[in-house]
């Protein structure tokens, strides 16, 4: 049951997006208002039972339409909304439910409907810190708090803990290889991933492999062919589950992606290779993230969703060492305990 006056958050379907979202939003949970994920149903079960979130609402199937969404708000009369996404869609909603506290990026007309916004495409730092001048712009009564780790709700720590115990991954460190990507061109060369998987076995870790469905399945059955000393888990469990053995994990390898996001919030030591996007607006934020890049390449950063190279260097040509150097960095600190 949604409470009434509770605080809503939009959520879209990147992962990524939704964890610097919620990132923005500690002010609000830090201060114990209650907060409400909305969004695409694979998206707000990571926030099911979290810290902080008194319940979840998914869009059904297909788009909620700005009718749909009006209906919704009004049924439940939310004391704000927070649309972070870049749509028109939930500012319009929240406009027509006359919401009394509307607060988001202002692009496109959207803050001719919202009662706080900032323009997020006009500036140039990174996504989290524009979201979080939005927030204080439209709660200035809320103190930002600093770095607060996620924690998924305790049904599915606990499912993963029994996971664990069943793979003897209660004893043994592993670490996590996030080999997804919403684009092809962010994802590490194959011969580069089993290079890096070779060095960790060889270093005394398993390996937990994890990603979405699609072409993350076809990598990572690849990626086994060649490594089947790895649990693959790609597709297989929801967010909330790959948050927790993300936690678990001694480091995490990763790319530009919304696993990538979801380790760095954990608190979980992240080495994430970088080449076609820029790390300045987008590198996942936390404790303990490394960004690594073959930085000697003109064509970092183009932002194309396809090389037009044959050999995608800024994603197949970083060289292991560099990439394994970081990790041990990492894996040089004390084991961290189990969630």
């Amino acid at each position: 049951m949604i409470p009434a006056e509770a605080h809503w958050i939009r959520l879209p379907r990147f992962v990524g997006d939704a964890i610097l979202m919620h990132q923005a939003a500690t002010p609000l949970l830090a201060e114990g208002l209650p907060l409400v994920a909305w969004g695409p149903a694979a998206t707000v079960e990571l926030f099911q039972g979290s810290q902080g979130y008194v319940g979840v609402c998914a869009d059904p199937a297909k788009k909620t339409s700005l009718l749909e969404g009006a209906r919704l708000l009004r049924a439940h009369r939310p004391a704000s909304v927070l649309a972070l996404a870049k749509s028109l869609r939930a500012p319009a909603a929240a406009f027509a439910a006359r919401v009394p506290r509307r607060v988001g990026c202002g692009d496109g007309g959207a803050s001719l409907l919202l009662t706080a916004s900032l323009k997020y495409w006009s500036r140039d730092d990174h996504s989290l810190d524009r979201y979080r001048d939005i927030v204080r712009l439209g709660y200035p009564e809320l103190e930002e708090p600093g770095f607060r780790p996620f924690r998924p709700r305790e049904e599915s720590l606990a499912c993963v803990a029994a996971a664990r115990r069943d793979q003897d991954l209660d004893r043994d460190p592993y670490l996590a290889f996030a080999i997804g990507a919403a684009a092809g061109a962010k994802r590490l060369g194959l011969d580069l991933l089993v290079d890096l998987a070779h060095r960790t076995l060889a270093a005394g870790f398993r390996i937990v492999v994890l990603g979405g469905p699609g072409d993350d399945v076809t990598r990572a059955e690849a990626f086994r062919q060649r490594v089947p000393e790895a649990l693959d888990l790609t597709a297989r469990i929801p967010w909330s589950q790959s948050a927790a053995w993300l936690a678990g994990a001694r480091a995490v390898l990763a790319n530009d992606s919304g696993l990538a996001h979801l380790a760095a919030v954990v608190g979980a030591p992240v080495v994430a290779v970088f080449g076609p996007t820029i790390p300045r607006h987008t590198a996942p934020r936390g404790p303990k993230v490394t960004v690594v890049r073959k930085e000697d390449l003109a064509c970092l950063e183009c932002q194309k969703w396809h090389c037009p190279l044959p050999d995608h260097p800024c994603m197949t040509q970083v060289p292991a060492s560099l990439i394994w150097s970081a990790l041990e960095v990492h894996l040089a600190t004390p084991v961290p305990e189990a969630p």
